[in-house]
């Protein structure tokens, strides 16, 4: 079963069709704080800056979505 508050973080960020929201830094940052609980060891971007790493936290989604 998927992580909800990761869920939640990415439904925030991007809309149903994977396009970046008008949602602010906080809440990229948020995403981005959110990805490293589940997968520390990855980079997902900057929790200082909200600069994410766009593919690596769909990479996480998908997988989270399959388990």
């Amino acid at each position: 079963m998927a992580n909800q508050k990761l869920m939640d973080a990415y439904e925030k960020v991007f809309d149903a069709q994977g396009e970046i929201k008008p949602c602010g830094r906080g809440a990229c940052i948020s995403l981005i704080e959110e990805c490293e609980k589940v997968k520390h060891q990855v980079y997902f971007g900057d929790s200082h800056t909200g600069r994410m790493d766009i593919e690596a936290i769909k990479w996480l989604v998908t997988i989270e979505k399959e388990s």
